[in-house]
């Protein structure tokens, strides 16, 4: 006989100002973004309840040209057409899209 197990849900909650490490968060957000805007990069959208900023595809070689001595945590995972790329600067993700490559057959 099977047996069902109920496993609950993890609701990511969006950041709180009561917390103790928001002015941190907050403070490395804003000064990546001010960065970025300071380098040229084309900012796409700013989430910073994900702590993430998307940017235009034809920034990641400004990106990588301006910030490449700090890029961490490099990651990419595919879904449908689409790849969405992620590295890590300053706490901070950093996220675009590309489309996915497909193999020559």
């Amino acid at each position: 006989m099977a047996a069902l197990y109920l496993v609950g849900v993890q609701a990511v909650l969006p950041p709180s100002i009561l917390a103790d490490d928001f002015p941190a968060k907050l403070l490395a957000f804003n000064d990546l973004t001010r960065d970025f805007r300071q380098a040229d990069i084309e900012i796409k959208h700013l989430v910073l309840a994900d702590n993430k900023i998307f940017i235009e595809p034809s920034s990641v070689e400004l990106l990588t040209r301006r910030f490449g001595h700090e890029l961490r945590r490099m990651r990419s995972s595919s879904k449908g057409r689409f790849t969405c790329h992620t590295v890590t600067v300053r706490g901070v993700d950093v996220a675009w899209y590309s489309l996915v490559k497909e193999q020559d057959q």
